[in-house]
């Protein structure tokens, strides 16, 4: 995806997402709910992490003959913010396991059903229509000797903001099978399980694309 229609649909989903947050935030404090306030603040280093998306997109703009790696710094940062959300979700996940606390499940479940909604239409708005096989790398991102070449031609800067956005649907995915468990089968203790699970998987997207950036930073090509 180029950086003119990247920096577009960005920003429509920095708004969407912004605006998510003040809403949850609001009823959140109305209904104090914590788990639809905590969403809401979650929300917000979402925003960040798009917003580190779309400065980049800016500056790739206009140094156009720096395009590669200013996308790949970009990539870099935002992979780097992805693998602190996995190492927070996956401490928050060991804790709660070790140390359950009382959920309201009806709230956390509406919570992580808004959350899914709102990722999935950010991710149909990010969907880059001329590369189709793109999540091909939301399950690995690849960076041998024979496709060097085809890493360095993709926008990781695109890449790591599809990341962020297929991560948080990730972990609403996993948190409503994990919440329907246990509010229906007594299964508490999936909550945190999946949790964990969610955290290595995002790690595991995380380590790859600094590995794919990183590489590009420094012209390395072995």
């Amino acid at each position: 995806m180029d950086n003119y229609k990247l920096k577009t649909k960005t920003l429509i989903v920095i708004i969407i997402t912004l605006v998510t947050m003040a809403i949850e935030i609001y009823f959140g404090i109305v209904s104090h709910s914590m788990a639809l306030t905590a969403d809401g603040f979650h929300m917000g280093t979402h925003a960040l992490a798009l917003g580190i998306t779309f400065l980049v997109c800016i500056f790739a703009i206009k140094y156009q003959d720096k395009t590669e790696k200013i996308n790949a710094l970009g990539g870099y940062t935002s992979a780097i913010l992805l693998g602190f959300t996995s190492i927070g979700i996956i401490y928050e996940s060991v804790e709660r396991f070790f140390n359950p606390l009382s959920i309201s499940f009806s709230d956390a479940i509406l919570v992580a059903i808004i959350g899914l909604v709102i990722n999935l239409l950010c991710v149909l708005i990010m969907q880059n229509s001329h590369h189709h096989h793109n999540h091909n790398y939301l399950l690995h991102i690849h960076h041998d000797e024979n496709e060097n070449e085809h890493s360095e031609k993709e926008n990781l800067n695109y890449k790591a903001a599809y990341l962020h956005i297929f991560a948080d649907a990730l972990t609403s995915i996993l948190a409503i099978g994990a919440l329907l468990l246990g509010k229906y089968f007594g299964l508490i203790f999936l909550d945190p399980v999946m949790g964990i699970l969610g955290g290595l998987i995002i790690a595991k997207w995380a380590i790859d694309l600094i590995k794919t950036s990183s590489g590009i930073l420094l012209d390395f090509t072995t």
